[in-house]
């Protein structure tokens, strides 16, 4: 089974922050995969790997980790390349210098379940038999769908 590629907002964890879940914003390019922007390794900036809260390794965990955070090259990327860089997979993982610990993608964002594809119908229109109801023939006279024949008289005033 192949791997998923990492969109833009995918989920990322650092289990040395004090709030471990976190987000990468993807801006090294413009190329998207299901209307979302395409993660690639040059996506290892602080201004792409976002956590909201403090490093445990900071003294007193009192620096927040966007301040912190250095980190060194993605691993296990993908083969495809994506505007010079490789592309980011689920399975990628990218070591914090700072911490000494690896910032791993909880969640891709990529989208694998087909989508249901419904057969597109015409309407149908039904037709159904004509019904005589009534004829009206050249004496004036009428038959109806009973049998009967009746004498049809105009009434002018």
């Amino acid at each position: 089974m192949g791997k998923a590629y990492v969109s833009n907002g995918a989920k990322i964890e650092c289990q040395l922050c004090t709030k471990p879940e976190g987000k990468l914003m993807v801006t090294s390019n413009q190329i998207k995969v299901q209307d979302k922007l395409f993660a690639n390794a040059k996506d290892k900036e602080k201004t792409n790997l976002i956590f909201q809260g403090n490093c445990k390794k900071s003294p007193w965990q009192a620096s927040p980790c966007i301040s912190v955070i250095k980190t060194e090259e993605w691993k296990d990327t993908s083969d495809t390349i994506i505007q010079d860089a490789q592309a980011l997979t689920e399975a990628s993982t990218i070591m914090c210098v700072y911490g000494g610990v690896p910032i791993k993608i909880t969640d891709h964002l990529q989208v694998n379940a087909p989508i249901q594809l419904l057969p597109i119908m015409a309407p149908v229109i039904v037709v159904s038999t004509p019904q005589v109801v009534e004829v009206l023939t050249k004496d004036n006279k009428t038959k109806t769908n009973s049998g009967k024949v009746e004498e049809k008289t105009d009434s002018c005033i």
